[in-house]
């Protein structure tokens, strides 16, 4: 190899690390955005359902729940607030505003919101 072929080489090394410094914190911004943009609209879905108030009253902070709840699990849990038949007994107790995690064996979600609460605590 020559002097020019290693300085070409060179160059286009250089030019290589160059865009990926440039480019991988532009896509570390997009993910985040992304992602915040995501949990405000997962948020959104969880206040309109039953799942956001007894969040709420089990004293489960949403953001929290958000972060630390798989989003595939979120959705298996809305699915299952969705489903649920108890819907008069769930309004009796959100009446309450402050209930325990043992006195929700009526919930779809009783096994996981009581784990979830353990694990806050």
């Amino acid at each position: 190899m020559n002097t020019l072929t290693l300085i070409i080489i060179g160059l286009l090394l250089l030019l290589v690390v160059a865009v990926f410094t440039v480019l991988l914190p532009v896509a570390f911004v997009f993910n985040f955005k992304t992602g915040m943009a995501y949990r405000e609209r997962l948020a959104g879905q969880i206040d309109k359902l039953r799942l956001g108030k007894m969040l709420a009253a089990l004293g489960i902070d949403i953001d929290g729940y958000i972060s630390k709840e798989r989003a595939v699990v979120i959705r298996d849990q809305m699915t299952r607030c969705k489903a649920c038949e108890n819907t008069g007994t769930c309004d009796e107790k959100l009446e309450q505003k402050d209930i325990s995690a043992d006195s929700i064996d009526f919930c779809n979600n009783e096994k996981s919101l009581q784990e979830l609460t353990k694990s806050l605590k």
